[in-house]
């Protein structure tokens, strides 16, 4: 008798969390719907959206950053980028005083990144990657570039896109955009906003001149390794310099 209960625990566990659900969905919509109404009050603040297959985080990071030479800017931490997520930060996190909100997206699923973008309303939409990262739920490459390209398509019709180059999907995104939109990378033949060329590494970290399409140029050096990470770092400078910052800044 003792054994036929045990077994019946996993069954008993299950039938529970089964129960628990319809109620645990009320209790997220009401939050979806409170940070809804929360940044519908708030048409004064700049809203950006971050999406991409790689690179989400730390663009995030680097570009509050940036923005915080100049603004009282609010991001995610570390990696809330789901419904309930960005939800609980909204909702608990932002004050009055902030100006910027950064909003990192995260997507298993076609779909998911529109839910986010019917949350945050982004007026700024970066897109660092286009790749393989969950390609099981995805099904395919494709519907990966489609769901990030998710958030291009929400942006309002005075919305501005960034784009990483990639000479890949991600500029086959660019090419189908239709909103005001920007490019930063290290081929000047595809003409980007930003470019990043004259890389230099060595174990301070690295170093390289940005050179921005307004004709201006800076030699920048930072404590990251890596080409993506320079890549990032310009595609965060694209967007700080559109809005307001100097290249010093």
């Amino acid at each position: 008798m003792g054994c036929f209960m045990y077994s019946l625990v996993p069954m008993i566990v299950w039938a529970g969390a089964y129960a628990a659900q319809p109620g645990e969905q009320r209790i997220n919509h009401s939050f979806f719907v409170d940070a809804q109404k929360k940044l519908a009050e708030r048409p004064d603040l700049i809203k950006i959206g971050i999406t991409g297959s790689y690179g989400k985080t730390s663009t995030k990071f680097v570009l509050k950053t940036l923005l915080e030479e100049k603004y009282n800017v609010l991001a995610t931490p570390s990696s809330f980028n789901t419904p309930m997520g960005l939800s609980r930060v909204i909702n608990e996190q932002l004050k009055s005083e902030h100006q910027i909100f950064i909003a990192e997206m995260g997507a298993r699923h076609v779909g998911d990144i529109k839910e986010l973008c019917e949350l945050v309303h982004p007026k700024y939409g970066l897109l660092t990657s286009v790749g393989p990262q969950h390609l099981e739920t995805f099904g395919s490459i494709e519907n990966i570039a489609g769901t990030k390209y998710e958030l291009i398509e929400a942006l309002p019709k005075d919305g501005v896109a960034f784009f990483s180059s990639d000479g890949s999907y991600v500029d086959r995104l660019f090419a189908k955009c239709e909103r005001e939109k920007y490019r930063v990378g290290f081929n000047p033949d595809r003409q980007p906003y930003m470019l990043a060329t004259d890389i230099e590494a060595g174990p301070q970290g690295s170093r390289f001149t940005l050179k921005c399409a307004d004709g201006e140029s800076l030699r920048c050096r930072t404590r990251l390794l890596g080409k993506h990470n320079i890549q990032n770092i310009a595609l965060c400078a694209a967007v700080a310099r559109k809005l307001g910052l100097t290249m010093e800044e």
